[in-house]
């Protein structure tokens, strides 16, 4: 009974349970011996998800689940893989804190994890890994964890954006869409049709953010946001900044203060961006041939 009186002494130290628990693990020696070869299926990683289904929607501690593994010093890896490889909604809120958000795995999650896993084994750049993995789920959003774990780096959202920017490729992130959250993506279309302005990368991400939200994640031309597109069917909704008065043919040779005036800035859909474009470009043209 010491050690149940010591548990629950509110006075009880650190040092004095990290003592009772050294001495349970002797005794656990003692006893039986050197821990056997686990048999298929009843390994740490099993042990671990037991216990994170026996405290479905509880914290769980680092601690606890190093000591249901047997002591193992790769429980956190084995955390990873249940919530990669199986699907598992593992949520860790703190440092070696985990919360298990369901019993039930999520098999769409699961897949995904296989697909990243097969496209890592790949030859090749870093890039064209990366760009493997976001056509195979486009429409679908990634996190710069998977592009980072398929990327074999940790630049993945690096990598990304420059796609973005350089490339022009039409790939959302939480500026364009805040659900994603910070580090979430989402490519749109692997048309080249679809691809994006890339004189978009002349404007900071906080001054788009900022106008995007200032006019509500909608198309000042259609009056669609992204939910109202996917409605009608458009998965290639998506958002660019637009200036209502022209200020110059070339932006880039725009002084920054003039060119990210967020008062001539207004949101548009690329649809919208691509007609409003092409429509003062022939405006352009007409202009010159009057006055020539």
């Amino acid at each position: 009974m010491e050690l149940a009186d010591t548990i629950d002494d509110p006075a009880a130290t650190r040092e004095e349970l990290d003592e009772f628990v050294a001495e349970i693990y002797g005794v656990q020696r003692a006893r039986f011996g050197p821990r056997p070869r686990a048999k298929g299926g009843e390994g740490a990683k099993q042990k671990i998800l037991d216990f994170l289904i026996a405290h479905v929607g509880e914290e769980v501690y680092g601690e606890q689940l190093h000591a249901v593994s047997g002591g193992i010093g790769e429980w956190a890896r084995r955390v990873r893989e249940l919530r990669g490889e199986d699907g598992y909604d593992i949520a860790e809120i703190g440092a070696s804190v985990y919360v298990l958000q369901t019993p039930e795995p999520d098999q769409e999650r699961a897949a995904k994890w296989q697909l990243a896993n097969s496209i890592r084994k790949r030859k090749g750049s870093a890039k064209s890994r990366i760009e493997a993995y976001l056509e195979a789920t486009v429409g679908q959003p990634v996190t710069g964890e998977q592009l980072d774990y398929v990327a074999r780096i940790k630049e993945g959202a690096r990598r990304v954006r420059a796609l973005r920017d350089e490339s022009g490729w039409p790939i959302d992130s939480h500026i364009e869409e805040p659900d994603l959250g910070p580090g979430g993506y989402r490519l749109l279309s692997t048309d080249p049709g679809d691809r994006r302005d890339t004189s978009e990368r002349l404007y900071p991400d906080e001054l788009r953010r900022r106008v995007f939200e200032r006019d509500s994640y909608t198309c000042a031309e259609c009056g669609r946001d992204r939910e109202k597109a996917l409605a009608e069917g458009d998965t290639r909704f998506y958002l660019e900044v637009h200036h209502k008065v022209a200020v110059a043919d070339d932006l880039a040779e725009l002084p920054t203060a003039k060119r990210n005036n967020i008062e001539n800035l207004i949101t548009l859909c690329h649809r919208d961006h691509v007609r409003e474009t092409a429509a003062l470009q022939r405006r352009k043209r007409s202009s010159r041939r009057l006055s020539g």
